[in-house]
C-alpha cells in the first residue's frame, strides 16, 4: 500500500507497512494498539518521542495520528489508544528544517529533538491556518474590466470615503461580470446577492490559483454570497433582472472562521488540498445545475447533488478519499455559517477574529464527530486558540488593521443600475450644438455632422485645406456617437478634410448638461489652425462657447 501522498503532504516518514487490525466476533471499537518498529530505519537524532502510530479512517479517507501513542525503544514499540479497529502504521517525525506544500502555499516547519508527535501536529495545523489566512491579506491587483460595459453602471464607495475598494462592469449581453478588487487590507464578505446578481462558474473560478481559492469560493456561493480576500480581486454576475441594486461588505469573522476551519481539516486532507481539477469540475457542474435559480438554497442543493453524484461505494482502502473529505469541508462550512450569528459582528478586529477562531474550533470538531477519529484529535483542535496571536505577529500589515492603525474597519458599497444609453444620447447629445464658425448637429439615432470655416491663411491661400470652397457648407465631418456609461465617442464615417480628419479617427465627446454644452474631442482641437476651444453651446447654454 502507497501512503507516500500522505506522508509528502503531512511531512512525516513510515516506519513499515500498514497493518490491519479487526475484531473476529463483537464489536469493540476501541482498545490498545502495539506495534513493533525498525530502529534500523530510524535517522540519527529521531527520539522516542517523535515515534507514533497513525489510523486509517475509512469514512473520511484520512490518515490521523493516536496522539496518546508511546515509543518504547528498549523493546522498539510504540503503543497507543485506538478509537475504532483499521488499518493501523507507524510512523516518526524527523528534526530538521520542513518545508511542506498544502493547496498551493509552502509552509516551513522547524523540528528540533525537543518536539513531540503532538506538538509536531499542533504546528502543523497552526501553520497551515496561518497560511490560509494570509491569503486574505497582501498587495491589491489593479482593477481590470477587458470590455467596459455599455449597459450596466457601477459605482463603488466606502463608508469612510477613501477609494480602497473598487469595481468596473465587464461586458454586455444577457449576464455582465462585476469585477471587483478589495484594496481594504482584510477579507470583505457580500451580505446575500440582491435580485439580479449572482454567482456564475467563473466567478467560482476567478484567481483560482489553487483549491483554497475555489473550496472558499464554492461554500460562499451556497449561501448566495461572495467573499473577496484582502487585496484580492472577486467578481459576481449580473444578470437581466437587475435594474438597480446595491451590494453591501463588511468585514466580520464568518470569513476568517472559514479559513480557520480550512487550513485545520486540510492539514489531515492531501487528496483534497492537490485535486483543484476536481474541485473545479464539482463548482462547474453545481453552477450549472437548474436548481441555481433559487438562488443560494439552490447552488447548496446542486453542490451536494454534485457531490453524492461523484461519491462511489468502492473505496480504496488506506488511501485518500477526495469525494468523503469535499463532503465533510462542506458540512463544516454549514455549521459555521448556520453559526454566523454568534460570531462577533461589532467589536474590534481582535474580537472578530478570536470569536472566529472559536467558531471554527467547534465546527471543525462536530464535522469529524461524525466520524470515529474525532477522538484522536481534540487536542489539535484546541490549539487552535493560538491562530489570532500568531496571525498578529506574522501576517503583514495585519497589526495595523487589529489595532485601528493604518486600515480602518469600514464597510464597502457598490451600487448598480442600467444604463440608457438612448436616452442619455436624446436627453445630453441630441441637438444643434455652436460654437465661433463651427457647427455640431447629432440626431436621435447617434448620426451627426461637423461642419466649421477654417482660420485662413491669407499670406498663403495655398496652405488652406481644401475643404474650404467645398459645397454646400464648407468643412465637412459625419459621424456615429456611440455612448456609454463611460462616455461618448464619435466616429468619422465620412470627411472632406481627410488630412486633419481621417475615416475612422474617434473624438471624444463629453456633455455638461447643466450649462447646456459638450465638448467635442477633448484631446486636440477641432479647429484647423488652432482657433478657438472645444466647447459647443446648445439653446439653454448660460454662455457663449468656442471665441
Amino acid at each position: 500500500m502507497d501512503t507516500g501522498l500522505t506522508d509528502k503532504h503531512l511531512g512525516v516518514a513510515g516506519l513499515g507497512a500498514p497493518v490491519e487490525i479487526s475484531t473476529t466476533r463483537g464489536a469493540l471499537t476501541q482498545g490498545r494498539v502495539s506495534l513493533s518498529y525498525d530502529s534500523g530505519k530510524l535517522p540519527r537524532g529521531v527520539t522516542a518521542k517523535q515515534i507514533g502510530i497513525m489510523v486509517f479512517d475509512s469514512d473520511l479517507g484520512a490518515w490521523f495520528p493516536l496522539l496518546d501513542a508511546e515509543a518504547d525503544p528498549r523493546t522498539h514499540r510504540v503503543t497507543g489508544t485506538a478509537p475504532h479497529f483499521s488499518l493501523f502504521r507507524t510512523f516518526f517525525v524527523e528534526p530538521g528544517e520542513k518545508l511542506l506544500h498544502m493547496a498551493g502555499r509552502e509552509i516551513k516547519l522547524t523540528v528540533d529533538a525537543g518536539t513531540s508527535v503532538m506538538g509536531y501536529f499542533q504546528k502543523l495545523i497552526t501553520a497551515s491556518a496561518v497560511a490560509i489566512v494570509k491569503d486574505l491579506f497582501a498587495v491589491p491587483p489593479a482593477l481590470n474590466c477587458d470590455k467596459p460595459s455599455a449597459t450596466v453602471v457601477a459605482e463603488a464607495s466606502t463608508a469612510v470615503g477613501d477609494n480602497s475598494f473598487s469595481a468596473c462592469a465587464d461586458g454586455d449581453g444577457k449576464e455582465v461580470t462585476l469585477n471587483m478588487v478589495n484594496g481594504v487590507a482584510y477579507p470583505i464578505r457580500l451580505d446575500r446577492l440582491p435580485s439580479g446578481v449572482t454567482i456564475t462558474g467563473r466567478d467560482v473560478l476567478l484567481g483560482s490559483g489553487d483549491s483554497i481559492t475555489v473550496i472558499r469560493n464554492v461554500i460562499w456561493m451556497t449561501q448566495g454570497q461572495k467573499v473577496i480576500a484582502g487585496a484580492k480581486a472577486g467578481s459576481v454576475t449580473v444578470n437581466e433582472k437587475m435594474t438597480t441594486a446595491r451590494l453591501h461588505g463588511h468585514m466580520d469573522g464568518s470569513a476568517v472562521a472559514v479559513d480557520v476551519l480550512l487550513g485545520t481539516l486540510l492539514a489531515f486532507m492531501p487528496a483534497l488540498s492537490a485535486d483543484k481539477k476536481w474541485i473545479e469540475g464539482i463548482a462547474q457542474k453545481a453552477v450549472n445545475s437548474p436548481s441555481v435559480k433559487d438562488g443560494g438554497a439552490g447552488l447548496a442543493r446542486a453542490t451536494r447533488m454534485t457531490v453524492d453524484d461523484a461519491s462511489t461505494s468502492r473505496k480504496v482502502e488506506g488511501q485518500p478519499d477526495v469525494v468523503s473529505q469535499f463532503a465533510t469541508l462542506m458540512g463544516a462550512g454549514d455549521c459555521l455559517l448556520d453559526s454566523k450569528d454568534a460570531l462577533s459582528e461589532n467589536g474590534s478586529a481582535k474580537e472578530r477574529f478570536e470569536s472566529a477562531v472559536k467558531a471554527a474550533q467547534t465546527c471543525a470538531k462536530l464535522a469529524l464527530g461524525q466520524f470515529k477519529a474525532t477522538e484522536v484529535i481534540p487536542a489539535l483542535l484546541d490549539s487552535l486558540k493560538l491562530v489570532p496571536e500568531i496571525v498578529q505577529a506574522q501576517i503583514a500589515g495585519i497589526s495595523n488593521v487589529l489595532t485601528g492603525g493604518k486600515h480602518k474597519l469600514t464597510s464597502v458599497f457598490v451600487d448598480l443600475s442600467r444604463f440608457d444609453s438612448r436616452a442619455t444620447l436624446k436627453g445630453n447629445y441630441q441637438g444643434t450644438w455652436q460654437a465661433h464658425r463651427r457647427k455640431i448637429i447629432i440626431d436621435e439615432d447617434g448620426s451627426g455632422r461637423y461642419n466649421w470655416f477654417p482660420f485662413l491663411n491669407y499670406d498663403d491661400p495655398s496652405s488652406d485645406p481644401p475643404c474650404v470652397t467645398a459645397e454646400p457648407r464648407g468643412c465637412e465631418v459625419r459621424f456615429r456617437l456611440t455612448v456609454t456609461p463611460a462616455g461618448a465617442t464619435a466616429e468619422v464615417t465620412v470627411s472632406n478634410d481627410l488630412e486633419e480628419w481621417p475615416i475612422g479617427h474617434k473624438v471624444n465627446v463629453s456633455s455638461n448638461a447643466e450649462a447646456g454644452t459638450i465638448t467635442f474631442d477633448t484631446e486636440t482641437n477641432v479647429d484647423h489652425g488652432g482657433g478657438g476651444s472645444n466647447e459647443f453651446c446648445g439653446p439653454r447654454a448660460t454662455r457663449y462657447c468656442g471665441a
